[in-house]
């Protein structure tokens, strides 16, 4: 982060109100009976009229219906109790409609029917309860109607603040999920490309042309040796192009029969040797996806299995899975260790966020979704994961937008201000 988003990340967590306005009329866990049955959400900024069951009270005139959510030990659900001059109503003499408007423009529409002495809603009041309510009543032939917000996780950042913050959001949507499983090896010349130069009579070598390293033409004169029969000069060639990487020979030593002085590699492709532990033996098959990493100052690359050894190593109790990797331009040298992770499954997900956007807010696992200016924390169900994906199987919608980068921010200042709810 540089010095202009840390003074905007400062500005939003120390001044608040400078870059952001909070919105947090939140609900909190009040009880309006001794056994504590009935938990109704507090508006933190103002007080509002309370019923005798904790839960908010609307009034029109001599009528009066009081508005509950009762969630201990079961689903969200909305109670509504009945009132006339104060007195209790039985709940089959009005009927009832509850809408709430969501950030994002979801409006969930609840019906009521009598049940004991409230009327139940028609539904489960989904996490956050935080929305735009419209109360709707008709009792003895008048129809009463009330309004009100309630707000919880919800943060205001204008377009410059956010920007300002490194706020960074992305559209969620369908995602490849990958198991992949860590592995270590090393990179070691093709030996399908490689030849050992060979001189084709015993002799005493009169010149050595290619240093170690040297790049090579195919047909290229490396080295003249005296024959020890004929006693005459001839030349050894290269077979391939490539470089030198073995040196065997220095001019005037004799170079016996069968032996190489030279070994030549052709770099464009190597070949990398991964050590597999037995327990993941049967995860690995040919074709399968690697990434490799051979540390500082290589960029990682992709190839794929080409071969897996029939057979283990003694000695390590390993077994070789080998990828054949393109090397155009000789980065990737022979003898150097690398790290990769082979991809052992993969399975396409309908709706995934990044593994980066979820926070932590009280027991639910959150993704910070927008609305314009508007910020909220959005409860998400989980399901699989990789490093960089999780799939979300409830609480979001395809096409919803939601916080990649920098979602502290908004999870630090609703933690500040105490918008976030605790039942």
């Amino acid at each position: 982060m540089n010095i202009k988003q840390t003074l905007a990340v400062a500005a939003v967590l120390l001044a608040g109100t400078a870059l952001v306005a909070l919105i947090v009329r939140t609900d909190t866990s009040t009880s309006g009976n001794t056994a504590g049955e009935y938990e109704e959400h507090a508006d933190a900024e103002e007080a509002y009229p309370r019923g005798p069951h904790g839960g908010r009270l609307l009034r029109d005139g001599d009528f009066a219906v009081e508005v509950t959510i009762f969630e201990r030990g079961a689903p969200p659900q909305f109670r509504v109790y009945l009132y006339d001059r104060d007195q209790p109503l039985p709940p089959s003499s009005a009927t009832l409609s509850i809408e709430l408007r969501r950030l994002g423009g979801r409006v969930d529409t609840f019906r009521f029917s009598p049940e004991g002495d409230y009327l139940l809603g028609s539904g489960v009041v989904e996490e956050p309860h935080s929305f735009d309510a419209t109360v709707v009543a008709e009792h003895n032939g008048a129809t009463s109607r009330w309004a009100y917000a309630s707000y919880e996780g919800r943060v205001l950042l204008p377009a410059a603040a956010a920007a300002e913050s490194g706020i960074v959001v992305e559209r969620a949507g369908p995602a490849t999920l990958r198991t992949t499983l860590r592995v270590n090896g090393r990179i070691v010349p093709n030996e399908d490309r490689l030849t050992h130069v060979i001189p084709r009579y015993p002799g005493i070598v009169k010149e050595a042309r290619k240093r170690l390293g040297d790049p090579v033409e195919k047909g290229e004169v490396l080295a003249v040796v005296q024959s020890n029969e004929s006693l005459q000069p001839y030349t050894v060639s290269a077979l391939i192009s490539g470089t030198v990487i073995k040196k065997h020979v220095t001019p005037g030593e004799f170079a016996g029969e069968g032996e190489d002085i030279y070994v030549v590699a052709d770099l464009t492709t190597v070949w990398v040797d991964l050590d597999i532990y037995r327990q993941d033996f049967d995860k690995l098959r040919v074709g399968q996806e690697v990434q490799l990493d051979a540390g500082e100052g290589l960029p990682p690359a992709r190839g794929t299995i080409a071969y897996i050894s029939p057979f283990g190593a003694e000695n390590t109790q390993t077994m070789l899975a080998r990828v054949v990797l393109p090397n155009p331009t000789g980065q990737w040298r022979p003898g150097l260790f690398v790290s990769g992770e082979v991809v052992i499954a993969e399975a396409t997900v309908p709706l995934a966020v990044r593994a980066a956007a979820l926070q932590k807010l009280r027991d639910w696992d959150v993704v910070f979704v927008r609305d314009g200016d508007l910020y909220e924390a959005q409860p998400v169900d989980l399901g699989r994961r990789d490093a960089n994906w999780v799939e979300v199987l409830a609480g979001l919608s395809p096409g919803q937008e939601y916080v990649t980068g920098n979602s502290f921010i908004l999870k630090a200042d609703i933690g500040k201000s105490g918008a976030s709810h605790d039942h």
